[in-house]
């Protein structure tokens, strides 16, 4: 059993020796937990009474901060007394400063985890030395650094600095082990990766990249759309090029070389007889616009975009409304067209539809009826819903497609 004492900061708090641990799950005073998890995190500084207080009671009127702060350094310590070790005081208080005592010997996960990544990144290295350094930095970190402390903007800064760190860990991982083709691994790290940072893309290319060469393009593809619409939610954008043009790849792959028209037939047609709307990516419904344009630029046909906005009435919880607002939205326009119409997400509150072969007045009876259903189907929502129409004529239809 080591004498030195534990501290854990990555996915929770926890200080340990002996077989005794203390834990920030345990129900004491968050100010006790702030004090020594900001004394830990810095242990290398001694720490102003003044700085305690401000980061303490900040926006309190403490009569007496100094002996407040003392106090607080009295129940901490009896916090600690639960771990038994006597030999030294674990913090320490000398006039106006406090501090974690430095000269007793204990090891603090963050930074032999940051010592392990430093040195993945040691291209001197044989490959198997890197790799046994990654496996045992993956096996530190379990989770961000003091999740229960992510509101204060101390323990923010370093969560993101940690997050990057371990994000670069992975990245070189997966580098290594794209050498031996090591597909499985690499999904299995990514996937775990990716629950910690949902909104790297980097991780999440990575991910389906390892999907499609080790020849599951149906989850690639799968992984490939939660992503998209991911972004949209949270966003309000698409995926980059870089990820888009893998899904191209894959969906190019996934329709391979086949000689039996019946059984390519059997793959283009929808599992379910189509009675709504047709609801496609951004990048699909660009396409199919285009062609239409095409087509309406031989024929004089015009084409109308209807553009639905949402906006919430009030500025709280707008993302959560708005959310909720676009999910609805969604079945609304699905079951108001016709089922040769498309229809895709714009931005993070907009829709844009396209009605071909119809005339302004038609399109506006349409955008009234989508307004009113949506209006009879969200009872109090709050939110607000307007359109807008445009009309291309054929000479403009040439130059977009010229353009």
């Amino acid at each position: 059993m080591s004498d030195k004492i534990q501290i854990h900061m990555l996915g929770e708090f926890t200080i340990s020796y002996h077989g005794r641990t203390i834990s920030d799950q345990t129900n004491r005073s968050k100010k006790v937990w702030t004090l020594l998890e900001y004394l830990v995190a810095f242990h290398n500084k001694e720490i102003s009474q003044f700085a305690l207080i401000d980061l303490l009671w900040p926006d309190e009127g403490n009569e007496d901060p100094v002996n407040s702060l003392k106090t607080l350094l009295h129940r901490t310590r009896r916090l600690l007394d639960d771990l038994q070790y006597n030999d030294h005081k674990l913090l320490l208080h000398r006039r106006d400063t406090y501090a974690w005592n430095n000269s007793i010997p204990y090891e603090i996960d963050v930074e032999t985890f940051e010592d392990l990544c430093l040195q993945v990144s040691n291209t001197s290295l044989s490959k198997e030395e890197r790799l046994h350094l990654c496996s045992k930095a993956f096996s530190l970190y379990k989770g961000e650094f003091l999740p229960k402390s992510t509101h204060e903007s101390w323990a923010l800064s370093l969560a993101t600095h940690y997050q990057a760190v371990y994000t670069k860990l992975i990245y070189e991982y997966v580098e290594l082990l794209m050498e031996d083709q090591q597909y499985d691994e690499i999904i299995g790290i990514c996937s775990t990766a990716s629950a910690f940072d949902p909104y790297d893309e980097q991780l999440h290319y990575l991910l389906i990249n390892a999907l499609y060469l080790a020849g599951r393009q149906k989850q690639a593809l799968h992984k490939y759309e939660n992503v998209m619409s991911l972004f949209y939610d949270k966003f309000g954008i698409t995926p980059s090029q870089n990820l888009t043009d893998l899904y191209q790849t894959i969906v190019k792959k996934e329709n391979a070389t086949e000689t039996d028209l019946s059984i390519i037939q059997k793959e283009l047609k929808e599992q379910e007889s189509p009675h709504a709307a047709y609801q496609c990516e951004y990048s699909v419904f660009q396409n199919l616009y285009r062609i239409e344009a095409r087509s309406a630029s031989r024929s004089g046909l015009s084409i109308y975009l209807c553009l639905i906005t949402i906006e919430a009435v009030s500025r709280r919880d707008t993302s959560e409304l708005i959310g909720k607002a676009m999910i609805r939205m969604s079945d609304t326009i699905s079951n108001s067209l016709r089922s040769g119409d498309v229809f895709a997400r714009y931005s993070i509150n907009q829709f844009i539809v396209m009605l071909p072969s119809t005339s302004y007045e038609n399109c506006t009876m349409i955008g009234e009826r989508i307004l009113k259903r949506f209006d009879n189907e969200r009872p109090r929502l709050g939110v607000t819903v307007s359109y807008s129409l445009r009309n291309l004529e054929p000479a403009e239809f040439a130059r977009t497609i010229n353009g």
